[in-house]
C-alpha cells in the first residue's frame, strides 16, 4: 500500500518459521495408548518448521514416534508425540508432535531456522525426582506446556518418559542448563528404526502372497514375518493398514536381507522410490 514502510529482515525471517494453519492430508502409523499399531488418515491443524498440531480418533503413546505421510507431497518423516491439547472436534483430538529432523522436507516450504533468542526457554521440573532444568522448547512443546500445564519428556536420571512442569524452585543453587546429546556411535543410522507390529499384505512377481506382521518400521523400509518363502533381491509390493474410508495403495519395495526365526523368516525390506 501507499505510505506502507516495507517489512524488514527480522519480520520477514520471523513470518517464515511462524505456523502455518492449514489442513494438510496426512497419513499417520503409530501405536495407541494400548500399544496396539494403527494407520489413520487425517489432517494437519498447523505446522511449522519444528513439528505440527495434528487431529486423531486414537489415543496416541505419550513421547512415542510416530511416522507421519503427507500426502500430497509423498515425504514421510519421524515426530515425537509431545503431548495432547484435548478434544478438538467430536470424538478427535488434538495433539502436538515434534519432528525429529527439523530439516526435513515434508511439508514442501523451506523454514528459516529461527535464532536462538528467539525460541522460548522455560524452568521445568520432573514430576519424578524433581529434577530441575533450564530447557529451550520447541514452538509445540511451548504450545502444549501453555494448554495443559505438562510435557511428557525423556529424564535421563530416571531413564525413563516422565511429566515435567514448569518449576517454581528459582532459588536452587543449582540448576542445569539442558543440552541435547549426541547420539551414541551405535545409533547412528540413516533412519530410525520403529518399535510397530501391524498386519501387512506383501506379493512378490512370483506370485507369493503372505498376511505378514512387521516387527519395526522406519522412512527407508520395514522389518516383517513370514512363514513363506521370500527370496534376497525379490521386489514386493506392501499394502499396509489404513482408515476403513481409504483405498488401499499398494508400496513397492526389495528384500535386502533376510534371517531364519521360529517358525519363519524375518525379512528385511527397503523401499523402492
Amino acid at each position: 500500500m501507499p505510505g506502507q514502510e516495507p517489512p524488514t529482515d527480522v519480520e520477514l525471517n520471523r513470518r517464515r518459521t511462524d505456523r502455518v494453519l492449514a489442513p494438510v492430508p496426512i497419513r499417520i502409523i503409530a501405536n495407541d495408548a494400548n500399544g496396539v499399531a494403527f494407520a489413520e488418515d487425517t489432517v494437519t491443524v498447523s505446522f511449522n518448521r519444528q513439528g505440527a498440531r495434528i487431529t486423531v480418533t486414537h489415543s496416541l503413546l505419550l513421547d512415542d514416534v510416530i511416522l507421519i505421510l503427507n500426502k500430497r507431497t509423498g515425504i514421510e518423516e519421524e515426530f515425537r508425540v509431545v503431548g495432547s491439547f484435548g478434544r478438538s472436534l467430536g470424538d478427535r483430538s488434538e495433539w502436538g508432535v515434534e519432528a525429529s529432523n527439523p530439516d526435513g522436507k515434508i511439508w514442501g516450504i523451506e523454514f528459516s531456522t529461527p535464532s536462538e533468542e528467539l525460541q522460548p526457554k522455560a524452568l521445568v521440573e520432573c514430576g519424578g525426582c524433581q529434577r530441575v532444568v533450564q530447557s529451550t522448547l520447541s514452538s509445540i512443546e511451548y504450545d502444549v506446556l501453555l494448554a495443559v500445564g505438562m510435557l511428557s519428556r525423556h529424564c535421563t536420571r530416571c531413564n525413563e518418559t516422565t511429566r515435567w512442569r514448569p518449576s517454581e524452585q528459582t532459588n536452587l543453587p543449582q540448576i542445569e542448563i539442558e543440552r541435547k546429546a549426541a547420539p551414541p556411535q551405535g545409533e547412528k543410522r540413516r533412519a530410525k528404526r520403529i518399535k510397530l507390529v501391524m498386519r501387512v499384505r506383501v506379493r512378490n512377481t512370483w506370485g507369493v502372497i503372505d498376511v505378514a506382521q512387521t516387527r519395526d518400521v522406519s522412512k527407508l523400509g520395514l522389518c516383517y514375518f513370514s512363514t513363506k518363502l521370500f527370496n534376497i533381491a525379490d521386489e514386493i509390493f506392501i499394502i499396509l493398514p489404513f482408515a476403513a474410508s481409504s483405498v488401499p495403495v499398494e508400496t513397492k519395495g526389495k528384500i535386502v536381507w533376510s534371517q531364519p526365526a521360529a517358525n519363519g523368516r524375518y525379512y528385511g525390506v527397503e523401499y523402492l522410490r
